[in-house]
Formats: C-alpha cells, structure tokens, sequence
C-alpha cells in the first residue's frame, strides 16, 4: 500500500545545519524533520540511537523526544518525533534563548547534571555537534521543569560499536559532556556581556539548588 504523502503547508518551526522541522500538519503535538542539503550525518546518527533504544524496550524518553517513523511529504521524506512544549502548551525555549535574554547557564545547574545521570542512565550517546540551542528548558508545571535534548544524539565516531558496553558508553559521554558545559559557560557569559545586561535569576517557582 502506497504511503500517505503529508502536505507541508506552513512555516518552519526549527533549523539546524543539516534539518529543518516542521510542525505536523496532521498531529501538532509532532515534529518533521527533514534535509536541507545532501549530507545526512545527523539523521543516521539519531536514527541508529532510535534503533539501539528500540531493542532495549525499557528506555526512559522523559527526557528524549520519542521517535515514531519516516513518513514521505511534498517537501521530501523526514522523519517524526515528538514536538517538545510547556504544560501551558507553548513550544520549550532552549538554552540558547536563556542566555540570550540574560539567564547565566549557573541557572541550570541542577537540571543539567540532572540531564546528565539521565543521559547516563539510559545510555544515551550524543555527538560532539551537541550544542545549547539543541537543549530545551520544558516547564513540566508552574514549578517543575527539566531539560530535554532534541538534537544532537548519536555517535560521530566510525566505529561505535563498543558503545554497547556500558563503561565505554559511560566514559564517552562523561568526557563529551565536559566538553559540553565548558562551551556553555563560555557561550553563556559571552551572550551577557554582548547583551549589557545584569544576569537574571529564573522565576523563583524554577530556581534549585540541586
């Protein structure tokens, strides 16, 4: 049976180097993405994480948009995962909009080592191309939040196989996670300083110490 072809009608709600997303015409609690150029680097990365993910069938997504297939629209074939949002129904803002609006990573602390034991609880090797505007801040509730990866997954490396033992998995991800925070905290104090402002502390509700 021939494949639905999903129409694309509206704007894009994400763009990256390699994908641009679209929200779901048919399911707007859903995400399209779909190539911009030739390179497909990123997408057989994510797709192989999905795949290892799959087989384990115990995975914890709270913090990883699930992946649901690929689907053929009029702009191409993409993929669809979950399309992160607020309890209010509002699209999560990354990190990348925190900081540009005066929020110092210090801020999110807690939640990204929270991420981070997330990551290395399930596993889940990211690439070296992760970056702040791939992180999200969902607000669960007015006064639960955490943070979500929605790009960035998958292992760049050309033989990763080992990853399915864990203490290899482990040792990658805790030396791409330092290298992580470090260009957090210099795009962080960057983005203040080339706005002059004074950094701003989250609402109260969200603020933790750990």
């Amino acid at each position: 049976m021939k494949q639905k072809t999903i129409q694309i009608t509206g704007e894009p709600i994400g763009e990256g180097q390699e994908r641009i997303c679209y929200r779901h015409p048919d399911d707007p609690g859903k995400i399209i993405k779909l190539q911009k150029g030739s390179s497909n680097k990123q997408t057989r990365r994510e797709l192989e994480l999905y795949r290892r993910l799959a087989r384990r069938k115990a995975t914890d997504y709270s913090q990883l948009p699930r992946y649901y297939g690929k689907v053929t629209t009029n702009l191409g074939e993409g993929f669809v995962t979950d399309l992160i949002v607020d309890y209010d129904g509002e699209v999560s803002n990354s990190l990348y909009w925190y900081f540009e609006r005066g929020y110092p990573v210090e801020e999110f602390y807690p939640y990204l080592d929270e991420l981070k034991q997330y990551l290395l609880a399930n596993q889940v090797v990211f690439s070296e191309d992760l970056r702040r505007t791939n992180v999200l801040f969902q607000r669960l509730s007015p006064d639960r939040a955490q943070l979500v990866v929605i790009d960035g997954l998958g292992n760049h490396s050309a033989i990763n196989w080992f990853d399915v033992f864990r203490s290899v998995s482990d040792s990658k991800i805790n030396r791409r996670w330092q290298r992580f925070m470090r260009q957090l905290k210099i795009h962080s104090d960057e983005m203040i300083a080339a706005g002059g402002v004074s950094p701003r502390p989250l609402a109260a509700a969200y603020r933790r110490t750990g």
